[in-house]
């Protein structure tokens, strides 16, 4: 009998085991599924920060070449001024008068003076 009993009681262990074993399984699965949960979330946040750091990156290069191109025309803006003011500087006047038009300066009996009053 006492082989029987002992049989029994190892019956009973297998199926209590049995038991165990199935609910270990779907207690690991229930362990791991937030640890998962927050790895996809953590690699989520860590993907976003990537991304938005590129695009800022980015930005800063399309700024800084905007404003190497604006400092290039500023540049050529100035030595335009710089010929404008040339041209047009009084000395520059006179001479482009006397040499290409062929002006002068008026003589005396030139002037011709206009008496306004009434």
């Amino acid at each position: 009998m006492e082989a029987n009993n002992k049989i029994r009681e190892l019956n009973e262990y297998k199926k209590i085991n049995k038991n165990n074993y199935r609910n270990r399984g779907k207690k690991k699965t229930k362990k791991i599924i937030p640890k998962i949960f927050i790895a996809i979330c953590i690699l989520g946040i860590v993907i976003g920060n990537l991304y938005g750091y590129s695009a800022v990156s980015q930005l800063k290069y399309d700024i800084y070449y905007l404003e190497k191109e604006l400092r290039q025309k500023e540049v050529a803006l100035e030595e335009v001024k710089a010929t404008l003011s040339n041209n047009t500087s009084v000395q520059e006047i006179e001479k482009k008068a006397k040499d290409e038009l062929n002006m002068e300066y008026p003589k005396d009996d030139q002037i011709e003076y206009i008496d306004v009053d009434n």
